[in-house]
């Protein structure tokens, strides 16, 4: 017989699972599989995992808050759309940024809601990509990307997220926690 967890326990979801914080192990094994031999669904979704942790640790350091409670309070029900939004709206990074996260977002939700298995070129993941700042590739010679120079391109989108992000966190902060707050209740974080 399978030993019985007590009322008091929850089990571990999909959601809680997503609110456990990485350890830097966590952090380095992830990004060490980011780009292997895999399927793309797993490279869409691994990168942009990498960009949202990044994301939420810039918008905590730049909020100064007294407790993980209050910050748990503030961002459990948030999306990725959300908290580009609401690092946007306190003026933390550009327009230029916020347009590239979302297109991070945009192809993982491609990759995880397609009811199809797609590739990195499928017209529609290689027109997001194409809209991205720096792209390594000149905009006339996009339809002879194959799928391996696609996501390749999606690897590099996210790793140059990621540092950007980070760089950011090391800048000193000047958002208060009633700038956050009111970012939140703007009504600017919810889907248009």
């Amino acid at each position: 017989m399978l030993p019985q967890t007590p009322r008091h326990e929850s089990k571990l979801t999909g959601w809680a699972l997503s609110r456990l914080r990485p350890e830097y192990d966590d952090l380095i094994a992830l990004s060490n599989t980011f780009g292997l031999p895999q399927h793309p669904i797993a490279t869409a979704i691994l990168g942009a995992a990498i960009v949202e942790h990044e994301l939420e640790q810039l918008l905590r350091s730049k909020i100064k808050l007294k407790d993980d409670k209050t910050w748990e309070l503030l961002v459990a029900d948030k999306s990725f759309y959300s908290k580009i939004v609401i690092g946007y709206e306190l003026g933390i990074y550009d327009q230029e940024m916020r347009s590239d996260l979302d297109i991070v977002r945009n192809i993982r939700n491609a990759f995880a809601h397609s009811k199809k298995l797609i590739q990195f070129d499928h017209p529609d993941v290689a027109a997001e990509l194409r809209k991205a700042t720096g792209s390594p590739i000149p905009k006339k010679h996009w339809e002879f990307a194959s799928p391996d120079v696609t996501i390749h391109i999606y690897i590099a989108l996210c790793f140059r997220l990621s540092r950007a992000l980070m760089r950011l966190r090391r800048m000193k902060s000047t958002t208060s926690p009633y700038d956050f707050a009111k970012a939140l209740l703007s009504g600017k974080t919810t889907r248009p």
